[in-house]
């Protein structure tokens, strides 16, 4: 490892990661882990770039020094931003797999077992393939989640980015909340999320803004798309704030005029369902139990279950999602155990299938040793925001 003054973390960290992955490698009888999900890398290395879309692969030997395999134009990506002192560029005449095998082979992989990421976005089928046949002398296992079981359990440093994640989030929903009135465009909504955000020391984040309205507003995952608002409109907003990569996440729904009661009865179910899986969240706490007191909010309002998970783990991310819903969920009669220093976006919500709608309300929260705190909740009152119904 060598000093790089752009590194987001102390070596001293990088080295506790890069260990504790080893561990799980001798666990698993792995001698060489090729690890090319985008978020593994940067958690143990620090490079960071958009062009995962190229093929890369960070080789890390049980023993020996890693190794980051990329696209000729990153190497200066290598050099500023992470601590490696070893990597191998394959230029645009080549061919990457067969870099790689040549790169595996100079290891010394014969007769060793080797691990890839088989839940990865960034390593086809082909691409796999294509390797395991160019290196016929090794055993290949699935080294999914040697890197995620640290990931989950974030530092104190890790945790700093994500407070700052926050506060540009919030500073994000108190700019459409502004915005967001009769004559105004989802478009416009958006644009005063990405300002306020970016002003406030976010990245790009790992998905772009939801902001939906009226019979949009049912939508999963929908995004702007120029509509006009207008007076009895559900306004869905969600989005996140990234600092260093890390995200802190947050949904709020507002209303145009005076809301309905198939509107402000939801609104209240889920509010009551968040709220209990908050007050339910702290040390040994299982992710079921979460969950199940979060359900158990909103069915006692009589409005059925509410639409997906209660929760999942947020941190590193890089497009095209800011969850790491992957590693952990918050889901039924899940057993696993909560820790400190876990942190989730908690997301219940319930469709409005009057108005075709859709009501929701979340926050980023950190698990700590007597409960929970709430990082997403200090600018805007977790509450269904009533906005004028007259023209702007």
């Amino acid at each position: 490892m060598r000093e790089n003054e752009n590194l987001p973390f102390e070596l001293a960290e990088y080295s506790q990661r890069l260990a504790a992955v080893r561990e799980r490698m001798a666990e698993r009888g792995i001698d060489l882990a090729l690890i090319s999900i985008p978020e593994n890398i940067y958690y143990l290395t620090g490079y960071t770039t958009l062009g995962y879309y190229m093929y890369q692969t960070l080789l890390v030997p049980i023993e020996d020094e890693p190794l980051l395999l990329t696209y000729r134009e990153e190497r200066i990506n290598i050099e500023r931003l992470s601590w490696l002192e070893r990597y191998v560029n394959y230029d645009v005449g080549e061919d990457p797999i067969e870099v790689t095998a040549r790169t595996v082979l100079a290891a010394g992989a014969i007769g060793k077992t080797l691990s890839i990421e088989e839940s990865g976005y960034f390593f086809p089928i082909r691409t796999y393939r294509r390797l395991v046949a160019e290196l016929p002398g090794v055993t290949w296992v699935d080294g999914s989640g040697l890197v995620e079981a640290s990931r989950l359990i974030k530092s104190p440093a890790e945790i700093d980015y994500i407070r700052a994640a926050a506060d540009a989030a919030m500073a994000g929903m108190v700019e459409a909340l502004q915005t967001a009135k009769v004559g105004a465009t989802e478009n416009q909504v958006a644009a005063a999320v990405y300002r306020a955000t970016l002003d406030n020391g976010s990245e790009y984040p790992g998905s772009p803004p939801y902001v939906i309205s009226g019979e949009r507003s049912g939508l999963p995952h929908g995004t702007w798309e120029g509509r006009e608002l207008r007076e009895g409109d559900i306004v869905f907003l969600e989005f996140s704030g990234c600092v260093k990569r890390y995200s802190a996440a947050m949904m709020r729904t507002a209303f145009i005029g005076d809301p309905p009661a198939s509107v402000r009865g939801r609104a209240e179910a889920v509010l009551d369902g968040l709220q209990h899986a908050i007050d339910a969240i702290g040390p040994d706490v299982t992710s079921g139990a979460v969950d199940e007191a979060c359900r158990k909010a909103i069915l006692s309002h009589g409005f059925g279950d509410h639409t997906h998970e209660t929760g999942y783990s947020i941190g590193v991310c890089y497009p095209p999602g800011w969850n790491e819903s992957h590693i952990m969920n918050l889901h039924p009669g899940d057993e696993t155990v909560l820790r400190p220093n876990m942190v989730f976006h908690l997301v219940p919500s319930l469709i409005v299938p009057e108005l075709n709608g859709h009501v929701g309300f979340s926050e980023t929260v950190v698990v700590t040793e007597t409960g929970c705190e709430v990082l997403t909740d200090k600018k805007i009152p977790r509450q269904l925001q009533i906005l004028p119904a007259g023209r702007r």
